[in-house]
């Protein structure tokens, strides 16, 4: 059989359904930045590609997906791969990780007695300044990211999904901190990581 040969529309679909594994149309457009009528016109071709399955209106991708994604990037990021200035931004996002994985920890989980024991919210300055920290930590991203959309103008897709995410939780809309069921922070963060990972060739670190 062939190996399916992704154009950049129908890399920039199958990668969002990859990177959340199962998304209806309008989840794909609002992450991907293209229109939803041609999201749905490329899911039916995806499909008919065998990479994605759509049921109950929504898409999840096959065994397929990530092969092709690989073979896509390599096509599609050649130049990004050989950018020094985004691979010295990378290097330093590293650091930026580690200390966002970290701030993560402080809001699920607090320090009581030399214990840690979860976090139920009842201390707002906590909160806040978990908050605080998470909001530089994304102003951090903003070099690597402005300098990926140079690249490829989808990345500039997710300064904007930061953007209404903080929004929501500077309202009080905490749930956007965190939760795995929605454009929270963690999800929008952790879904830029693969992302970048896909792009650059590269596996997680364990």
């Amino acid at each position: 059989m062939t190996a399916v040969v992704l154009d950049k529309s129908g890399y920039d679909v199958l990668d969002v359904v990859a990177l959340k594994k199962m998304a209806s149309p309008d989840v794909v457009a609002a992450a991907s930045g293209i229109e939803q009528d041609r999201v749905d016109e490329i899911l039916e071709r995806l499909a008919g590609q065998g990479l994605v399955v759509v049921a109950g209106g929504s898409a999840l991708p096959t065994d397929e997906a990530e092969p092709a994604l690989a073979r896509a990037a390599a096509e599609h990021y050649a130049d990004v791969r050989t950018d020094d200035e985004v691979l010295a931004l990378v290097a330093k996002f590293e650091t930026t990780n580690a200390q966002f994985l970290t701030t993560m920890s402080s809001w699920q989980q607090i320090d009581v007695g030399g214990r840690k024991v979860t976090n139920d919210h009842t201390d707002p300055d906590h909160d806040g300044k978990v908050i605080d920290r998470l909001e530089k930590l994304i102003a951090k991203l903003t070099p690597l990211l402005d300098a990926l959309a140079g690249h490829d103008a989808r990345f500039g897709r997710y300064p904007q999904r930061f953007e209404a995410a903080v929004e929501a939780v500077d309202q009080g809309r905490h749930e956007y901190v965190s939760s795995p069921t929605i454009d929270s922070v963690h999800n929008i963060w952790f879904e830029f990581h693969e992302d970048l990972l896909r792009t650059l060739g590269r596996e997680r670190a364990e």
